[in-house]
């Protein structure tokens, strides 16, 4: 198996099932009740719904990024975290397909390419994308954790 198909393996896993650590990111949000995906706590300053968006926006920025968009980023918060509109529960469906189209795209993405990328430096970036994409795995670990301590 080529490097890189192990990592979007990964990723794919760690999105939509059987991974290792427990559920996937699908499992938790498709087991979300309505009521808990905006709720405001002292110990964090997002919401489950933010962290969902957030997790779609690192998607974007990595297709963008394999596009060679040098100038893309994630400057602001909207940017990172959505808009109020975009993460409130009335929205939550569609927030959710916008993270599938997300993680579709970046798969289809990837599979355009060979273990070469991975060398290559992220447009605008200090690092590679072997780096951004092992990263973006480990990021998607992190804020499933967070978004079930939100949920709990």
């Amino acid at each position: 198996m080529r490097v890189l198909e192990s990592i979007i393996d990964n990723l794919d896993t760690v999105f939509r099932g059987d991974a290792w650590h427990g559920p996937s990111v699908m499992e938790i949000i498709n087991s979300l009740p309505l009521e808990k995906v905006s709720e405001v706590h002292n110990f964090s300053s997002q919401t489950i719904a933010q962290h969902i968006y957030h997790l779609a926006a690192w998607r974007k920025f990595t297709i963008e990024k394999l596009n060679d968009n040098i100038h893309y980023s994630l400057e602001t918060e909207e940017d990172n975290w959505g808009t109020v509109e975009m993460t409130k529960p009335d929205n939550f469906n569609e927030l959710i397909e916008y993270l599938k189209k997300q993680h579709f795209a970046l798969i289809n993405e990837l599979e355009k390419y060979d273990d070469d990328i991975l060398e290559k430096n992220v447009p605008g970036e200090y690092y590679n994308f072997y780096k951004l994409l092992n990263g973006l795995i480990q990021h998607d670990t992190y804020h499933l954790g967070m978004i079930w301590v939100l949920w709990q």
